[in-house]
């Protein structure tokens, strides 16, 4: 996987309702590829070469952050998160402009507040994100929006193998996972999809999911509301097992993934990942290791050797 890429993905604006900009630098480095490349009315993107049925490979593009309610008599801006659930931390955000703001909780615990070092900015409707980080050390990558670009990050890399071979594949980015998964199912209703693959990062910092930190590419067998098809996990850990990599199997008993949203519409899907670190901080941890394993992964399922 390429540090560049990712670094470039995880340090861009793009909050659930304003992925834009992410959306803009997925399709910047598909340019001058030989594949079909177009972004729907929601701003999904979506990218195709030869004809279905396709492999899919599907991940999002949003990062959760904050929006501006309103400002009080104290020029302090009342904040709510997106989505209401998520354990954002304290500390500097910026909005599109590239405005800082500190970020902080009311004494409630609950409430955020934010103070705009730009006097006058911040008002109402004001998108707002945690100040992008982004460091390497020890094999390790730590950064802000970690966990919803990786995916991306991924992406390309099987659209640039995918650009030198003959093989039908299909990717897709979408937007909205963040707010119910909004872009999800009208991202995918025009492909011919013959396996389809959600790419996500996968949180363990609870220590019972059945994987870990540095220990390979994880499939999860089941989520809260969807069962992996025992056929295509076997697909997969066929895959694995040929090219040599350790694939972790895990489950996830709380949290929403996409591979539930496709569920309740019919849709199989079967979800591989890598695990994420970050335990209420903004800032995240993966495994360099992960990535690569997980990258080489993707790849050879794109080519599809094991289906007949």
């Amino acid at each position: 996987m390429n540090k560049e890429v990712l670094q470039e993905l995880c340090r861009v604006f793009g909050p659930t309702g304003r992925e834009s900009r992410v959306a803009e630098i997925v399709r910047a480095h598909l340019e001058g590829l030989n594949l079909e490349v177009y972004a729907d009315a929601l701003g999904n993107v979506i990218v195709r070469k030869g004809d279905g049925p396709y492999p899919v490979f599907c991940t999002h593009l949003d990062q959760p952050g904050w929006v501006v309610e309103h400002r009080d008599k104290k020029g302090f801006l009342h904040l709510k998160s997106v989505p209401a659930d998520e354990k954002l931390g304290e500390g500097w955000a910026v909005d599109e402009g590239s405005n800082r703001y500190r970020v902080f909780k009311e004494s409630d615990g609950k409430s955020w507040r934010a103070e705009s070092l730009v006097e006058g900015e911040g008002e109402m409707g004001t998108f707002l994100v945690p100040k992008a980080e982004f460091e390497e050390s020890k094999g390790a990558y730590f950064a802000t929006a970690l966990a919803d670009r990786v995916g991306a990050a991924l992406l390309l890399d099987i659209a640039g193998k995918a650009n030198k071979g003959n093989q039908a594949v299909a990717l897709v980015c979408y937007t909205g996972r963040h707010l119910k998964f909004t872009g999800l199912t009208a991202a995918l209703e025009d492909l011919d999809i013959e396996r389809l693959y959600l790419i996500e990062a996968l949180p363990c910092d609870k220590g019972n999911e059945g994987y870990s930190l540095g220990e390979g590419p994880v499939i999860l067998l089941r989520t809260q509301h969807s069962v992996a098809p025992s056929l295509w996990v076997d697909e997969v850990a066929k895959i694995a097992s040929d090219i040599g990599i350790k694939l972790q199997k895990g489950l996830v008993s709380d949290g929403e993934s996409a591979a539930d949203t496709l569920a309740r519409t019919g849709i199989q899907a079967i979800t591989l990942g890598m695990g994420v670190r970050y335990s209420g901080s903004r800032i995240e941890r993966v495994e360099g290791s992960d990535c690569e394993a997980l990258s080489k992964l993707l790849q050879g399922l794109a080519k599809g050797k094991v289906r007949s």
